[in-house]
Parts: structure tokens; sequence; C-alpha cells
């Protein structure tokens, strides 16, 4: 029967020849793009449908002040020392002084403030003892889509819409302080707060963003041990 197939085969006219060769290629180039058609498109199903155009139009509406409070919170943390700070429409201009890896961990937390915080342009200029002096430019004028969620760093709006949480000291003894009726030691939290300090008659809170101090008043409450 192979025998009998090819012989035709051979003996067939150069047109049959060319079109036995070229139909199974039309039925894989046909199977190929049928199925990857389909594939296309149930991948196209399955992304998300984005309007850009509603990022188009929002604009930063937030308190400048509250801003420029978050940076000066950023900078102490990351002992980065503000000599001046300016705003121009909807651009901020800090001069500033601080170590090279400060400056970058700085710069990094300013883009991840909010949707709007981008780095526009920063000039280094190195001084005598290996600080260096720098001029920076936050634009705000433009949205960017971030992932903010999973960072570190609250923006500042969120910082805003916490509820507010008030401390009141009752007693100091030794390493201990009696902090809404709980006793914290030294380095250990309370809310979203560490106690950094204990002293004889105050105690230290700090998180990223503020620094409580509370004093104690109530003498009767105080105990000092040597």
């Amino acid at each position: 029967m192979l025998s009998y197939l090819n012989n035709k085969f051979l003996n067939s006219s150069k047109k049959i020849k060319i079109e036995l060769y070229i139909f199974p290629l039309l039925i894989f180039a046909f199977l190929y793009f049928f199925f990857l058609g389909n594939s296309i498109k149930d991948e196209s199903q399955l992304l998300p449908k984005i309007d850009f155009s509603e990022y188009d139009n929002k604009n930063f509406d937030g308190s400048f002040s509250e801003l420029f409070s978050i940076l000066e919170k950023l900078a102490s943390k990351n002992k980065v020392l503000i000599l001046t700070n300016n705003r121009v429409e909807k651009q901020i201009l800090l001069k500033g002084k601080a170590k090279k890896e400060s400056i970058l961990e700085f710069i990094k937390e300013i883009e991840n403030i909010n949707n709007f915080t981008k780095i526009d342009s920063l000039v280094f200029t190195k001084d005598e003892v290996n600080d260096f002096e720098f001029n920076l430019k936050i634009d705000l004028n433009n949205f960017y889509i971030k992932d903010l969620k999973n960072k570190k760093n609250k923006n500042f709006d969120e910082v805003k819409k916490e509820k507010r949480i008030e401390f009141k000291i009752n007693a100091i003894i030794s390493k201990y302080a009696l902090i809404n009726e709980k006793w914290i030691k030294e380095n250990e939290k309370i809310e979203n707060f560490v106690l950094v300090k204990i002293e004889k008659n105050s105690v230290l809170l700090k998180n990223e963003f503020e620094e409580i101090k509370l004093e104690l008043h109530n003498e009767n409450y105080f105990e000092k041990f040597n």
C-alpha cells in the first residue's frame, strides 16, 4: 500500500505535488492562528480595563503646611538638616545638608509621601567635612500611580486622618513608666510609639513622624531608685 502511494506521488504532476506540500502547511497555519487568536482574546478579557482619563485631571489639593511638617520629620529621621524651604506654586524648593547616604534615603521617602511627590531635580555640593549641601526641587503638578500601601512611610493625608492618641503619664519607677494605666518598659511600644527615654520626671515617646514628651507633674507618684 505504501509502495503504491509512493509511486502514485512520484508519477503525479508538479501541480499536484505542490498542492500536497502546501495543504498540510495551510492546515497547520489555520490551527496555529485559531488557537493563538483565542488565547490573545482570553488574555485581553482578563486584563483590567483602566480609564486613564480619570487621572489626567487630578490635582494636589492637600495642605502644604502639613506637607512641610512631614518633610521636616522625615529630615529629622534621616539626620538631614534643612537650611531653607520655599514653595513656588506646586513646587517645593529645599536646601539642606547631610551625609550622602542620608540624602538618598531622604529622597526615597519623599517619593513615597503621596501620589504627587516627585523629585524634579537634585544638585549636590560637597563641603569641607565630607557632608553634602543639596538643592532639591519637589514637583506636585502631576498624579502618579504608585504602590504606596506596602510602604513603611504613610502619606500625610493618612497621618491627618488617624485618630489622635492622648497619652497620660502617672508614675515613673526605675526603667518603667505608667502611661495610660499601663506599665511600659524603656524601648517597649505603646500604640504606634516607642518609649525611647525615661528621665527623672519625664519620658519621650517617638515614632517615625513625631516625638512626644510626657512630663510627670504629680510628685506623689514619683519614685527614683539608684
